[in-house]
Formats: C-alpha cells, structure tokens, sequence
C-alpha cells in the first residue's frame, strides 16, 4: 500500500494519485476523488438512509458516503482494493452501519476473474469469457432495505449490476449514479449506454445530471 493525500492505495498507483492532485480538494484533511460528481448525484436524493457503493475501489466513495447516509453497504471483489478500503474506512462507522461485501455484482450468481492494471487500479474489471475463484452474487440476495442512492463504476458490467438489483429498484426507486464509459460495455456485448435505456424502459427513470461519463438518474 501507499499513502497520498491521507488515502491508502494499491502499490504502484498513479492514475488516481494524479487526479487526486489535479482536483487538489480535500475532506476532513484527506483527499478526494470525484467529489464534484458525488455531490450532484446525491443532491437529488431526498432520503438518506441506506447508500450501495458498487465497485467501491479503496472507499473514495465510501468514505463521503457515509458522511451523508445512515448506512453503507460497498461491494467490491479485489482483496487488495478491500484492504485498501478498510484502512480508509477505519474509525469512520461509529454511529452508522457500515457493510462490506467481498465479491462482484451480476444478473446470476457464479464466478469471475477480473483484470487489473498495476498503475491504474481503477480500471478493473470483469474477464470476458473467462471463469475465475471471485464470487459473483446479485444485488437482490442481499435483500437490503431502505436504499436510497446506489453507485456503479463496473467498468462496462454495469447493466449486469443493475439487472442483479431489479427487485431492489422496483421497491425503493433510489437515486443512481451510473458509469457508461465509451467503449466499456460493449466489451460485454452491451450497448453503449445501455444501463441508462434500461432503466428508462423498465422504471421510468430519467437522466438529471450527465458528467464525464457519469449518469445521474432519478425516477419520473
């Protein structure tokens, strides 16, 4: 691990060191990443109960979001990442509930292998066609109450995420930030900006905020 910007991150890190430098904020004397986005995106949320962070990375996210929400469940299936993550989020759960899975999120339950690049960690993601030893499981096994806000950075598997979590969708109708990266899904044989057409054609949802790839969408 190393520390920037009191962040703990993978060894060999660079992107995000960069951009953390770049964005020059910081929260409670640490770093951060994408703040800009998180705030837009969890100003349409009327209630802040319970936030899901898929794809949760070493808590960039995570760490703000629980600034803001009663509970947090983060998903994320790297074991170094999750390391990462629990180094950041130390000490910040007093008061609140704070949940990590250990594994990636589909639209089936099976297995992965995802790729990671040594110097940008943020780009990993889900082998195609390749069966690996990390748990893919579904948002709805989870059964998680009261969700308010959800966040998918998958790179490309997105839409597989969000077709995991129907149930959870249906029932709660939360705020969502989604990446849609070009050319990330259609590694995976999706359309472009397929999660967003999903979820306008089966919820009703439309987009409110569009941001360097980033889709914030809320219900009709």
């Amino acid at each position: 691990m190393i520390l920037h910007q009191g962040i703990w991150l993978p060894d060999g890190e660079a992107h995000l060191t960069a951009w953390m430098d770049k964005a020059g904020e910081y929260v409670d004397g640490k770093g951060t990443y994408q703040i800009k986005k998180l705030r837009a995106a969890v100003a349409h949320c009327r209630s802040f109960r319970t936030a899901v962070d898929v794809g949760a990375h070493v808590g960039l996210w995570s760490m703000q979001l629980l600034l803001r929400f009663r509970c947090v469940h983060a998903f994320e299936p790297l074991a170094e990442h999750r390391a990462c993550w629990q180094m950041n989020m130390g000490g910040m759960s007093s008061g609140h509930d704070l949940y990590l899975h250990e594994c990636a999120l589909g639209d089936h339950e099976g297995a992965v292998q995802i790729e990671t690049l040594p110097t940008s960690s943020g780009d990993s993601r889900v082998a195609v066609g390749v069966e690996g030893d990390i748990p893919l499981r579904t948002l709805d096994s989870f059964d998680i109450p009261d969700v308010d806000f959800i966040k998918l950075d998958c790179e490309g598997y997105e839409l597989f995420a969000l077709k995991g979590g129907a149930q959870t969708i249906a029932r709660d109708l939360p705020v969502i930030c989604v990446e849609q990266k070009p050319g990330r899904a259609q590694r995976f044989g999706l359309p472009e900006l397929g999660a967003i057409e999903w979820l306008i054609k089966q919820f009703g949802y439309k987009c409110v905020e569009k941001m360097s790839g980033d889709y914030v969408m809320v219900p009709a």
